[in-house]
C-alpha cells in the first residue's frame, strides 16, 4: 500500500494557462480549503485535548481504588487511543493544508502575486511542538495506567 501523501505531491504543474478569472476562482478556493483544514486541525485537537484532560481527572480520582481498576485501564487506553487517532488526523489535515498553499503559491506564480509566496515562518516548529505535547500526553496515560497497576500490586 504505497500511497502519497498530498504533502508529498507537488502541485499539479499547468500544462496551458488558464484565463486569469479561472485561476483567481481556483486561488480562491485553494485558500479557502487550506484555512478551512487548519481550523479543522485545531478545532479537532482542542476538542481531544480537553477531553483528554477531563478523561485524565477522572482517573487520577480512581487509581487507589481496587474496584475501579479496570475502569481506569480502559479509560487510559482510550486516552492513548484518542492521544494518536488526534496525532494521525493531525498529520494528514496539516498535509493537505500544505498542498493547498503549494497550489496558491504556483498560481501566484503564473499571476505575478505575492500574498504566499512572500511569507516566511520556521519550516517544521509548530509540528514539532504539536508532536512533544502528543509525546506528553502519551507519557501521562502510560503513567496513569502503570500507577493503576502498580497500587494493586504493593
Amino acid at each position: 500500500m504505497s500511497e502519497t501523501s498530498p504533502a508529498e505531491m507537488p502541485a499539479p504543474p499547468m500544462p496551458t494557462v488558464p484565463c486569469k478569472d479561472t485561476l483567481l476562482v481556483e486561488y480562491q478556493a485553494a485558500q479557502d480549503s487550506a484555512q478551512h483544514h487548519d481550523n479543522l486541525l485545531w478545532s479537532v485537537t482542542s476538542v481531544i485535548w480537553g477531553g483528554s484532560l477531563v478523561l485524565m481527572g477522572f482517573t487520577l480520582g480512581g487509581l487507589g481504588d481496587d474496584a475501579v481498576r479496570p475502569v481506569v485501564t480502559i479509560l487510559s487506553f482510550l486516552g492513548i487511543a484518542l492521544t494518536i487517532c488526534v496525532s494521525i488526523f493531525s498529520f494528514q489535515l496539516n498535509a493537505v493544508k500544505r498542498h493547498k498553499y503549494a497550489r496558491c503559491r504556483a498560481i501566484e506564480a503564473v499571476l505575478n502575486m505575492q500574498q504566499h509566496t512572500t511569507t516566511r515562518w520556521p519550516v517544521g516548529l509548530q509540528r514539532i511542538l504539536y508532536s512533544i505535547l502528543m509525546l506528553f500526553f502519551l507519557i501521562a496515560w502510560i503513567a496513569i495506567l502503570l500507577t493503576a497497576w502498580h497500587c494493586c500490586c504493593h
